[in-house]
């Protein structure tokens, strides 16, 4: 059984939200993951309803985790496409950026970031020096040093190096990155947010002119 979808290009995905009613579904449905929470705390005080919210926003939050990174590209399809909808690209970018970090926001992002890389170091490594062993004239001449670096200790060593100078150089940047996601993937930010999305998104569904979209090439 075939599955058209998967035989999309990069320009087929980037056709498909050339739409304003897309954009504006895209904009609405994601405003609403972001602003749930608000209707969390109304229906907290109803039994059956509160439960049910609690529920949403905990599978909302995971399922939000790549509904963001798809709000993130459908903004830089409408930022490419439509110069003058800036406030839609906008709008879909910090919408994905805030979806995006409120996973994120809960792992130290330095230390996931530089474990990371320590294992495609350790790994690339490996498989560059592996093959050496294959051959005899490079054997004879550094075929002690190439066999404890492809050992197990001698990975470990390389990956924790790797992982100590990434963690370092990375740890301030991303701290900074993880404050910023933590201010955006905080409550009342995300309802903001969220709110202001899905009111952008019946704008586009109403008046696309107002906001600066146009027709589509």
């Amino acid at each position: 059984m075939q599955i058209p979808i998967l035989d999309w290009t990069l320009a087929d995905i980037m056709l498909f939200f050339q739409n304003d009613w897309t954009v504006a579904w895209v904009l609405i449905l994601s405003g609403g993951l972001l602003a749930i929470w608000l209707l969390e705390n109304i229906t907290d005080p109803i039994p059956l309803l509160g439960s049910i919210f609690d529920l949403l926003v905990h599978v909302g939050t995971f399922l939000g985790f790549f509904v963001g990174i798809l709000d993130i590209f459908v903004g830089y399809v409408v930022w490419t496409v439509q110069p003058g909808a800036t406030i839609v690209a906008a709008v879909l970018i910090i919408m994905g950026f805030s979806l995006v970090m409120r996973v994120l926001s809960k792992f130290p992002l330095a230390l996931v970031f530089a474990s990371a890389v320590a294992i495609f170091a350790a790994a690339t490594m490996y498989g560059f020096l592996q093959p050496l062993t294959n051959d005899t004239v490079i054997m004879s001449i550094a075929g002690d040093i190439i066999n404890f670096l492809i050992s197990g200790k001698g990975l470990l060593i390389i990956g924790f190096i790797v992982f100590c100078v990434v963690y370092v150089i990375s740890g301030l940047v991303l701290g900074l990155l993880t404050i910023i996601g933590k201010i955006f993937a905080s409550r009342p930010v995300s309802v903001i947010v969220g709110l202001a999305a899905i009111a952008v998104g019946v704008i586009v569904i109403l008046n696309p002119a107002l906001l600066g979209l146009v027709a589509w090439p």
